[in-house]
């Protein structure tokens, strides 16, 4: 109470308070990283699934090329009905990319011919990921990690295909279950109004406390001893 009574000890019964604030940040940036963590496992699994396509295709190099297309066909259209996954081939014609696969656009209406930074990176490079930002009609802005490879190595350039393939955090199928966010702002919700009633008592307290010059308790009276 002598803490309390002194004009900056009175501040210290803002401590739980402001550890509340710091645990509510915590667990913002925890749920955030979660969800980062989701992402990155999808785009894992995005990227695996192109390499796979990408060392079948180079297991097999006499094999013809009708039979190359079809297989990258059929495997990229899909992972393309995937929910919230782009996935698209391409080839090379007259110097342009050219679309040979049938797209799903209500899974993922991503157009990445369009970008120039898209167009950049894939003609200088043989693989390779970059990020970039989309809106849809009607729907949320989404940042979509791009994962492009060409194949087969061992083509020339305007006989490879390009295959390209985009995840974004509306990929993510599996999220944080609600009762464990819930139960964490709950918990907290209750403990922040503990916290509170017990700073009022202890102002109230303090106040009294010093009011009285230090003395806990009234001094009986002597008739009563």
């Amino acid at each position: 109470m002598k803490i309390l009574s002194k004009k900056l000890g009175k501040y210290l019964v803002l401590a739980p308070v402001i550890f509340l604030i710091l645990n509510a940040m915590y667990f913002m940036y925890a749920s955030n990283e979660i969800q980062n963590t989701l992402l990155n496992e999808k785009y894992i699994e995005a990227v695996n699934a192109v390499d796979m396509l990408y060392a079948a295709v180079e297991a097999d190099p006499e094999h013809d090329w009708v039979g190359h297309e079809l297989q990258i066909r059929d495997s990229i259209e899909y992972f393309d009905t995937l929910y919230q996954i782009f996935a698209a081939a391409y080839k090379l014609v007259d110097g342009k990319l050219v679309l040979i696969t049938n797209r799903v656009y209500e899974t993922s209406p991503l157009e990445p011919l369009s970008r120039d930074e898209f167009l950049k990176a894939v003609f200088a490079n043989e693989q390779g990921s970059l990020v970039i930002g989309d809106k849809p009609d009607n729907q949320e802005h989404r940042e979509v990690h791009i994962y492009y490879r060409w194949m087969p190595s061992y083509a020339p350039t305007e006989d490879k295909y390009l295959i390209v393939t985009g995840v974004s955090n509306y990929s993510v199928v599996s999220v944080i279950p609600f009762w464990v966010s819930a139960g964490q702002w709950a918990s907290m919700g209750i403990t922040f109004a503990i916290n509170i009633w017990l700073i009022l008592l202890l102002v109230r307290l303090g106040n009294i406390y010093e009011k009285r010059n230090g003395d806990k308790w009234r001094k009986g009276d002597d008739r009563n001893v």
